[in-house]
This record gives C-alpha cells, sequence and structure tokens, in this order.
C-alpha cells in the first residue's frame, strides 16, 4: 500500500537541528512565504481530543475539508497513534491524502505545526521553525507536552533542518505574512504577559524579524470578539490575500447606528483605524476586503451537554458568545475553503472573498463543530510551501 506506511511513518530521523545560538533563519536566506503562494501540501489536524471537540461530528468536517483540497493538491493528516489506523482506512482510496501517526495532545496545526520557511536559490529549500507552546497561556487547562514538540515531528518526519526556537512563546494563528516583508498580529495575543511577559514590544519584533524574515511589523488592537481561548489570533481577524492585500472581518452595519454587534464593531473599526494608515513593506498603501462577519452566535446547551468534561479542559456554557469567523480559511493552489455557519452572512462573505481571490475557486464548509473547539479550519491546518522536500 503507497498510501501510507506505520514504520515507515515511525522512522526514528537524526533531526539536523539549526543552532538557536549561532545562526537565524534571516541570516541564513530563509524567510516564511505567504498562504497565496505555491503549496506542495496542507496538514490538517484529526480531532482525537474529547475536552474540545463532539469528535465523530468533528472528523466530518475535517473528512470534507481534506476531500476538497485532495481534488487539487496533497493533503497531510496527522493522527495520534489510537486513531490512526481508522483514518488510513477511511481514506485508503484517495491517493492524495496521507494519514500520518503524531503523538499530540489536540489537532490545532496551525499553531504547533512547524511554521515552514524557504530559501530560493535555484531550488527551493525547506526549514522547518518551532516556536514555544504553552497551551495558549493557559497552563491550568489540557496537557500539551506532546503538542510542544509537534514542529520538531513534522520536521524529522520530512528530514528538514529545525530552528528550535523553544524560548519564545508564539503560536502560527497569531500572525500573517504577505511574503514580500509585511507581518499582521494583534496585541491583544502577542503583548499578552501570558505569552513573553519578561520581553518589550520591540524585543518580540526582533524575533520576528530575525526567525520570519520580515521588515514591516503591522501591530493590530484586538483579534475577534470571544476568542477567549487563543486571546485575539489574527487568522481569525485579519489575514493575507496577497501583497498589500487584507481580509478584516467586518460585523453588519459597522459603523452605522444599525450595528448589533457592538464588540465587533469596536474591533474592526480599531484594526481599519490602524491599516488606513499603514503601507506594506514596499511602501504601499494595503487594500482591505471587509468580510461580512457572522451575526452573534452562542453556545447551545445541547452542545455543551454533549461536549464531555474532561479534567482540565475549557468549561464551555450554554449562552456563551462563540467566535465565529469566515477569515478563519483555508487558502490553497486552486482553491480558498471557507467556514461557513448556516447564518445569514455564509453567501455574502463567500462573494467578498471571492473578490479578493478572482484565481481561485471558493468554497464553503459548513464548520460550527469545529467552532465549537474555540477555532476554525484555518486553526487546524498548516501550509507546506513548495520546495524540493516531499513527504511521500
Amino acid at each position: 500500500m503507497n498510501k501510507t506506511n506505520k514504520n515507515k511513518t515511525n522512522k526514528t530521523r537524526k533531526i539536523r537541528q539549526t543552532s538557536t545560538s549561532l545562526t537565524t533563519p534571516k541570516k541564513d536566506g530563509y524567510y516564511m512565504p505567504a498562504e497565496f503562494e505555491t503549496q506542495q501540501a496542507t496538514w490538517l489536524g484529526w480531532p482525537s481530543n474529547s475536552g474540545t471537540f463532539r469528535i465523530k461530528q468533528a472528523r466530518l468536517v475535517i473528512e470534507k475539508v481534506a476531500r476538497i483540497i485532495s481534488k487539487y493538491q496533497k493533503v497531510y493528516i496527522a493522527a495520534p497513534p489510537a486513531d490512526w489506523y481508522k483514518a488510513v482506512e477511511l481514506f485508503k482510496n484517495n491517493k492524495n491524502i496521507f494519514v500520518i501517526e503524531i503523538v499530540n495532545n489536540d489537532a490545532w496545526l496551525r499553531d504547533i505545526a512547524p511554521t515552514f520557511l524557504v530559501k530560493k536559490n535555484g531550488k527551493i529549500k525547506l526549514r522547518g521553525l518551532g516556536w514555544k507552546f504553552n497551551g495558549w497561556g493557559k497552563p491550568k487547562e489540557i496537557k500539551h507536552d506532546q503538542d510542544a514538540l509537534v514542529s520538531m515531528k513534522i520536521s524529522n518526519i520530512l528530514s528538514i533542518p529545525f530552528y528550535k526556537k523553544f524560548d519564545f512563546v508564539c503560536e502560527g494563528g497569531s500572525f500573517s505574512v504577505d511574503g514580500a516583508g509585511t507581518l499582521i498580529t494583534t496585541s491583544e495575543c502577542l503583548l499578552n504577559e501570558n505569552r513573553n511577559k519578561n520581553l518589550s514590544k520591540s524585543q518580540i519584533e526582533d524575533v520576528l524579524r530575525k526567525y520570519l524574515n520580515v521588515t514591516k511589523i503591522i501591530w493590530l488592537p484586538y483579534g475577534v470578539a470571544a476568542d477567549h481561548d487563543t486571546d485575539g489570533h489574527v487568522d481569525n481577524m485579519c489575514v493575507f490575500a496577497g501583497v498589500g492585500k487584507l481580509l478584516l472581518a467586518w460585523p453588519k452595519g459597522c459603523g452605522t447606528p444599525e450595528c448589533l454587534d457592538k464588540d465587533q464593531e469596536m474591533r474592526s473599526l480599531a484594526a481599519m483605524k490602524v491599516l488606513e494608515k499603514s503601507t506594506d513593506a514596499n511602501g504601499n498603501p494595503i487594500k482591505v476586503f471587509k468580510i461580512p462577519h457572522p451575526p452573534i452566535t452562542r453556545y447551545t446547551q445541547s452542545e455543551v451537554e454533549s461536549l464531555p468534561a474532561v479534567e482540565g479542559s475549557y468549561v464551555r456554557k450554554a449562552g456563551d458568545r462563540l467566535d465565529a469567523s469566515h477569515v478563519n480559511l483555508i487558502i490553497t493552489n486552486k482553491i480558498v475553503v471557507v467556514p461557513t455557519f448556516n447564518c445569514s452572512s455564509d453567501k455574502d462573505a463567500i462573494n467578498a472573498i471571492a473578490e479578493a481571490f478572482p484565481n481561485r475557486q471558493v468554497v464553503g464548509v459548513y464548520a460550527r463543530e469545529i467552532l465549537l473547539g474555540g477555532g476554525n479550519i484555518h486553526c487546524m491546518s498548516q501550509q507546506q510551501p513548495i520546495s524540493e522536500t516531499e513527504c511521500y
């Protein structure tokens, strides 16, 4: 069977780590490419933590996302040992989906998989970058000791050199880059004391410049409303759709008396105020695509009751607001997969996103089950840029 081989997947390889004390990606000429650049594959996490998801329902969403993306490019699914075989059987007839056994605590690959870096010098070379992961600054919740090692494990599987930046707390969902020197993030997250409380803003910027090889950093004040799990990750609020092009979550009637979502309105207006005065790394103004934001949506009693209580997990209550956003999407070579919620903003959001991606098909996938876990499909994914390195 050429789909997946357990012995091959688990084979221990020596990781060619690049010492952070001697060099950085910037010094080596590596940088993080944008998500809208050419990809080798999409990595997806496989829902397995019952303290986060209603497992069966959440897997149906990720299965659908994987099958859609696999029509156009390879998909690597990271599944823990107990769920590996069933996942292999589920996808065994799909030649573009590969299930890889990786021990983990949860499925949020955006935050725990390596940040992939490339160097374009003839052939495109690939390296991995791992940050320190502390469970989004919430150490009293579910253990994340295995999640903290996933970036290294994936780099090992790919046999690529690995930058170990384990003295800097950061998650992949906390920043977005345009691949041309510009990065966007939020103060709410990266300046939060539960991340790197001993570092100043300028010191944090210095790390981002050295390890992602960016020259311009844009700070938005906040992420979306109710993003308590990640403290305002930017990938739920505002992401790059091209060089100098950003998608921004925008509630209905924002800036007018008709807006019913005052919390999100405050956040979106604050972001727009920053973006209107900002330029990208090349000094060009930024074009903002306002993406309709879902109406306020909340946990139902039945949803809360069907999420098993696991020691240390976040306690959800009926009536608590969910951090729904259409911006938490997955960009691939040919398509953009957008989370939808069977709400009034779905169609308008897809149309607005299609305007920002004229050369890609935009596909909506009902993703409330992932939302119940505190994130969405972008949080479950990590793009692997095109390079001379291939997994299978």
